[in-house]
């Protein structure tokens, strides 16, 4: 496995970071889609002209293009990380839902005024995303961020020395 010497984390940690990234985006995108169509079906959009019609046709079409190519973007990065370990297929959905809820409930709690029980709720979503991940990387099953870090450390250079 080739990785640069100077990255500040784990080639396995970035492609999590990125896995939870790219679920989030398909999330705003989903958001987008649906409140264009329900700006449409509530009259906020006159349909009965063409030139405005168009534009918002051509918005939602966006939209859902950039779900489909975003979502193809993640699934590539998860089967990418998938078959660096031997993982448990089982955990994937798991692991995509409660990636993106981890980073919803932690932008929550940064929209929030450092609301106490929202930080509460995005670290425990997170211990959650957190026992996913290392169930889908086929590891000990644990919450533990600080514990996954240094699985995957320990792993990737268990790849690095068999590879030599």
């Amino acid at each position: 496995m080739s990785e640069n010497p100077n990255s500040t984390s784990g080639l396995a940690e970035d492609l999590i970071r990125t896995i939870v990234q790219l679920g989030a985006s398909e999330m705003h995108y989903k958001s987008l889609y649906e409140k264009t169509l329900a700006e449409m079906e509530n009259g906020i959009v006159d349909v009965a002209d063409p030139q405005e019609l168009d534009v918002f046709l051509e918005m939602t079409s966006v939209y859902r293009d950039s779900i489909i190519e975003i979502a193809d973007l993640r699934r590539k990065c998860m089967l990418h990380l998938f078959e660096m370990f031997d993982g448990d297929r089982d955990a994937w959905c798991n692991v995509k839902h409660l990636g993106i809820a981890s980073e919803t409930a932690f932008e929550a709690w940064q929209a929030s005024d450092d609301d106490p029980a929202l930080l509460d709720i995005a670290t425990n979503i997170n211990k959650a995303f957190i026992k996913a991940i290392t169930q889908f990387l086929g590891m000990e099953i644990t919450s533990c961020a600080s514990c996954l870090n240094e699985h995957l450390r320990a792993k990737e250079e268990d790849k690095d020395v068999n590879e030599i």
